[in-house]
């Protein structure tokens, strides 16, 4: 079992300490957790590295060189995507790593594999067109940085299960370009007013010689919150291990950490009620800073979980199977539960209400 608190405090890009993180103990289960949860980037420059293993430290190193190369050919991908939504003539916002790799963090320390774009269900075609006339395929990346086309089934149980697109997909100088099209805010279709909502209030976002939309920090937050409730508490996600990935909850931690403020509190609470996000965004604020502990010294961060906490919090311990109308619980701690090697195992079948 990893050390979950030396695993939280490697990953910390505001690590208290001036000479690094001492990692002599379980070096091979740490390093795997590092590298699971897309955490190199940020581990390599606070972990003491003499205390490494030769062969662990070379393959850290080796590694973030590797994200930051990377952080390199995805920023000259972001350039190129901005470049074609000039001709977009609908409205949308570029998602996570767009802006948090290109103006939240420091190079190398994020990596990303794909773009996300929001856009409202009724512009999704047009959106599509655009792709393809500049060169993208609707399909799947693969190994072999050949890209396979979707099979119509395919694009179809997408945008019908998932609230997003099959992605799109694009060869450039040998390395693979995907966009993936969300048009939810969860993988339910029925999203449509809230994204519109969402989409009336995007920001321009600079990176050197380009521009591109945005969601403004609230509502970017609140979007943030969504996804990483949504993977963190569907079925499938869990089964699959992807549902709780350090690196999404230290975008929350990141992001809080730039915008906080008492101002920025009320907006979020605001617009937290207005759209009912309650229970994604305190399952997202919560774990977080049980992750980021230095969350709950900023001014007003306790009193703004507080201020959104539902009456009931089982939902905190609960995994929904969307597709089968199926509900499941779990009794462990959070850390617990990030940690636990078989976590379907772990699942009881509660009673379904359909919501």
């Amino acid at each position: 079992m990893c050390d979950g608190n030396l695993l939280f405090q490697i990953c910390d890009p505001f690590l208290e300490s001036s000479t690094g993180v001492d990692c002599s103990g379980n070096q091979e289960t740490l390093f795997g957790q590092i590298v699971l949860n897309k955490m190199v980037g940020i581990a390599a420059g606070n972990i003491q590295m003499p205390s490494l293993n030769p062969e662990i430290r070379k393959a850290i190193q080796l590694l973030h060189k590797n994200y930051l190369y990377k952080s390199t050919v995805f920023k000259k991908h972001l350039k190129h995507l901005a470049n074609i939504l000039v001709d977009a003539d609908f409205p949308y916002a570029l998602l996570k790593g767009a802006f948090l790799s290109a103006n939240i963090y420091e190079a190398g320390q994020r990596t990303s594999n794909d773009i996300d774009i929001l856009i409202s269900a009724e512009h999704v075609s047009r959106l599509q067109k655009l792709l393809l006339q500049n060169g993208f395929v609707q399909g799947f990346a693969q190994k072999d940085n050949t890209i396979r086309q979707a099979t119509r089934r395919e694009i179809i149980d997408a945008k019908m299960n998932t609230g997003e697109t099959v992605p799109f997909v694009k060869n450039i100088m040998g390395e693979l370009l995907e966009v993936d099209i969300n048009f939810s805010l969860d993988f339910k279709t029925s999203a449509g007013n809230t994204v519109a909502a969402f989409l009336e209030n995007t920001v321009q976002a600079d990176f050197e010689d380009v521009h591109f939309k945005v969601l403004d920090p609230v509502h970017f937050l609140l979007h943030l919150s969504c996804h990483l409730y949504k993977e963190a508490t569907t079925y499938d996600w869990v089964a699959r291990r992807r549902d709780l990935m350090l690196y999404k909850f230290c975008d929350i931690y990141m992001f809080i950490r730039k915008y906080a403020d008492t101002d920025y509190f009320a907006k979020l609470i605001q617009e937290i009620e207005r759209y009912g996000l309650t229970k994604e965004c305190y399952y997202t604020f919560e774990n977080t800073s049980e992750i980021y502990p230095t969350l709950n010294r900023i001014q007003g961060f306790f009193e703004l979980k507080e201020a959104i906490r539902p009456a009931l919090v089982d939902f905190m311990k609960q995994i929904l199977h969307p597709r089968k109308k199926k509900l499941f619980s779990y009794s462990m701690s959070f850390t617990d539960w990030f940690f636990c090697p078989d976590r379907i195992a772990q699942l009881k079948e509660i009673p379904y209400a359909e919501h």
